[in-house]
């Protein structure tokens, strides 16, 4: 069983767990998804997360431990408009980094959010089964219809369904 971390701003972080839990589990395989805020976070510290999903630090406070998760997470879906420099990551972290956002820089971006959401995967990802995913565009328009007007929410949740074979 994988534990998925989620930091995001309280308003959105159970949505986010709730279509994550609909999207990753099934009777074959099952995900614990975890809302990480600054209530929760003493308690979970040593929780082995396979992955962590972050779209905003507005619920943390304390980086540090942010930093310990990451430390022994495999992947970490990041988004764009959050500075590096918060999370402290060094370079000896063996993190798969996926940035998300409306960054030109960013993995995975949108192309269009017209009619609902076209990503763009700007480059290769691989899957937690080693397969590799290469740069296309991919509509999400069913993701986006549950989370309408969300389009930088979206991008960070199909930046897991890729990781897990989703989409």
């Amino acid at each position: 069983m994988a534990f998925i971390g989620v930091i995001a701003e309280s308003k959105n972080e159970m949505q986010i767990k709730r279509i994550l839990d609909n999207s990753l589990n099934s009777p074959h395989k099952q995900h614990t998804i975890i809302a990480i805020n600054d209530k929760n976070v003493e308690n979970i510290k040593n929780i082995r997360f396979e992955t962590i999903l972050i779209t905003s630090l507005d619920n943390i406070t304390n980086k540090q431990i942010i930093n310990h998760l990451l430390k022994n997470s495999h992947y970490l879906v990041l988004s764009a408009d959050i500075d590096s420099k918060d999370l402290e990551l060094n370079s000896n972290i063996k993190l798969n980094v996926i940035t998300f956002g409306f960054n030109q820089k960013s993995t995975i971006t949108a192309s269009s959010v017209e009619d609902g959401l076209m990503i763009c995967i700007q480059r290769k990802i691989y899957d937690v089964s080693g397969n590799l995913i290469e740069p296309q565009e991919i509509e999400v328009k069913e993701l986006y219809k549950i989370m309408p007007k969300n389009a930088h929410n979206s991008m960070g949740i199909a930046g897991i369904m890729l990781i897990y074979e989703k989409k």
